[in-house]
């Protein structure tokens, strides 16, 4: 893969899920600062918006970073040829930073997507640097000539940035110089003899060591008689300070401790020299590659794929941790919705399975016979005899029915179903605090006394006419099949008058209560259950030959009944109580789409390099 390749093709989707994880974390109901804290990921967000290659080149951002005193100015002036002032003189640079950038990159490089969080200025003059009003989100740039004494294609486009001084009693310095530490692929961490272990020092070399993607330890001043035994006690007198201080042993965004990362830095010395030079800084390591390379060289681009690689692996696992989080939260959610559903089915079910309108479905029969009663007056010729012992068992049950049963299994619809609703409150509350347990704030005694108060001042759901209408075809198919029952019209109206009409419903509640009982619901099954009443219907309807339109009727005014309420508790107990919170967490995480961030993760990780070699990736 070359390097064109890799920033077209893997960049979109990076760019993806810098945009959607913030979304998915804020739709998780968390803070934008938690984010921030989360393992590589503020170290993701730091690099650029893109992997800017220019002419086979990468365009590398290396951080200047040290005490007054230190060499930062002269070590810039090295790199760049920009003439800034040093020595021991106060220098220009003490308020604010400046960048350097390659002359080939003017019409080129975008400064603003290099710097998403920087206001870019040009550097008119070196006196704007010491203002101490500017705004900390300024960043001034000069561009200067780059200077490439190694092929083209092993080396990076060095974006040099100077901050200013931090151990000064300008509080706002050390905000501003860490604040690119987030920005910088390599920082260059620069003292001397006299300053290297100073509190401010080692305070901000932590604070390096902490955020740095590749840390440069350079020593500089040292006496010119013995510069490497020198500068070798005081790296290890660093090193003994870091192993015991607490401060190091903290975690970074890699995984690593603070101190374990320092210690694998690369650390360079150089003598006190009027005139110094590149060749003056050389590494304490004699295998250690020299400091040009290392900076902008061919070793520079290494260590920028080797940490681009390493950030992408923590921020991406901490995507796709987030996102998976996001989807599985959402999954979650909707079962929920489904198992509260499933619960309000089941009440409703039971409270529309508890009672029958008999009175309505004989009314229903009366009115389509007496439609039909033209075709039975030419029929008068048929012996009505057929009918007699028929109509006689049916007197008998009405008898029984009217002696035993009338007052204990007929009532008030609304007043039976506004009683049941209580009930199935009382019942949905229970099951749903055990279903969903860790969601105990939604669920506590006082929402729920709350809930089941606001559900008592809405009305039972009217009726519709839906469930009669739907059986007008069989009644009339049954008046066709038994002409002769049409005789039986008043037997009919005695049976209505019974039932109280259409008021009245019959009460099919055995012992222990529509919510105890165990079986089906419904004429059949509460008589089977012992309900003399229902028994006594079901028989009245066997007699009529009525008995498989009542049971039609009753499988069809349970299932409508049953979804009229459910949609009632719905809307008038579940929806304020926790569906409505948990439906705008749904939507918020939809809207997060974790989803795209999942597949934008895999996608990077299919085709981002297996192998690499020092120009990046292969």
């Amino acid at each position: 893969m070359s390097k064109s390749v890799f920033s077209s093709s893997i960049q979109q989707q990076l760019n993806l899920v810098l945009e959607c994880v913030p979304r998915v974390h804020r739709a998780l109901g968390r803070e934008d600062a938690v984010l921030r804290g989360v393992p590589g990921w503020s170290e993701l967000v730091g690099r650029p918006g893109r992997i800017i290659v220019h002419e086979g080149r990468i365009c590398l951002v290396c951080v200047l970073f040290g005490p007054s005193g230190a060499g930062k100015s002269t070590i810039f002036r090295l790199l760049t040829g920009i003439p800034v002032p040093a020595g021991e003189t106060r220098r220009p640079m003490t308020f604010n930073c400046a960048a350097a950038v390659p002359e080939t990159l003017r019409d080129v490089l975008d400064l603003d997507e290099l710097f998403p969080s920087y206001r870019m200025h040009p550097l008119m003059e070196l006196d704007v640097l010491s203002d101490r009003q500017r705004s900390a989100t300024d960043l001034f740039f000069q561009f200067y000539q780059d200077q490439i004494p190694e092929p083209v294609a092993e080396s990076a486009w060095l974006i040099l940035v100077d901050v200013p001084d931090f151990n000064t009693v300008e509080q706002a310095n050390r905000t501003r110089a860490e604040a690119m530490l987030g920005r910088a692929e390599t920082v260059i961490f620069t003292v001397y003899p006299e300053a290297y272990k100073d509190a401010a020092v080692m305070e901000q070399l932590r604070a390096a060591a902490g955020r740095a993607g590749h840390l440069v330890y350079l020593i500089t001043k040292l006496s010119a008689s013995n510069e490497a035994e020198a500068a070798r006690t005081i790296w290890e007198d660093v090193l003994h300070h870091v192993r015991d201080a607490p401060d190091f042993q903290t975690p970074r965004g890699d995984g690593l401790r603070i101190g374990e990362f320092l210690e694998q830095a690369n650390v360079y010395y150089a003598p006190r020299d009027i005139s110094p030079s590149m060749e003056d800084i050389r590494p304490l390591n004699p295998d250690a590659p020299d400091f040009w390379s290392l900076i902008k060289g061919r070793d520079a681009v290494e260590v920028y794929w080797s940490n681009l690689l390493g950030v992408l692996d923590k921020g991406l696992i901490a995507a796709d941790m987030l996102a998976r989080e996001a989807s599985a939260q959402c999954e979650e959610l909707r079962r929920r919705l489904e198992t509260s559903d499933q619960r309000m089915v089941e009440v409703s079910e039971r409270i529309a399975g508890s009672q029958f309108p008999a009175g309505e479905l004989v009314e229903l029969i009366i009115a389509v016979v007496k439609e039909s009663r033209p075709g039975w007056l030419r029929m008068i010729t048929l012996p009505v005899s057929q009918a007699a012992g028929m109509l006689l068992s049916v007197r008998t049950l009405f008898k029984r029915f009217s002696k035993t049963e009338r007052r204990t299994v007929l009532r008030d619809r609304r007043q039976l179903e506004r009683r049941r609703l209580e009930e199935a409150v009382d019942v949905l509350l229970d099951e749903w605090r055990r279903d969903f347990s860790t969601e105990a704030d939604l669920f506590t005694t006082q929402r729920c006394r709350e809930a089941a108060r606001r559900l008592q001042e809405h009305e039972p759901p009217p009726v519709r006419d839906d469930w009669k209408e739907a059986l007008r075809a069989d009644v009339r198919d049954w008046s066709q099949r038994h002409p002769w029952y049409g005789s039986l019209v008043g037997t009919l109206s005695e049976m209505l008058v019974l039932l109280g009409g259409a008021a009245l419903v019959l009460d099919l509640a055995v012992s222990g209560g529509i919510f105890g009982a165990v079986g089906q619901i419904g004429v059949a099954g509460a008589a089977g259950a012992g309900s003399l009443g229902a028994g006594t219907v079901l028989k009245m309807f066997e007699e009529l030959k009525l008995k498989d339109i009542l049971e039609k009727a009753d499988a069809k005014w349970r299932a409508q009944r049953r979804d009229e309420l459910e949609a009632h508790l719905r809307e008038h107990l579940a929806e304020p109580l926790f569906r409505r919170k948990w439906r705008e967490r749904i939507r918020a995480l939809d809207e997060a789409d974790p989803e795209a961030c999942l597949a934008a993760v895999e996608t990077i990780r299919a085709r981002w390099p297996k192998q690499r070699d020092s120009g990046g990736p292969s």
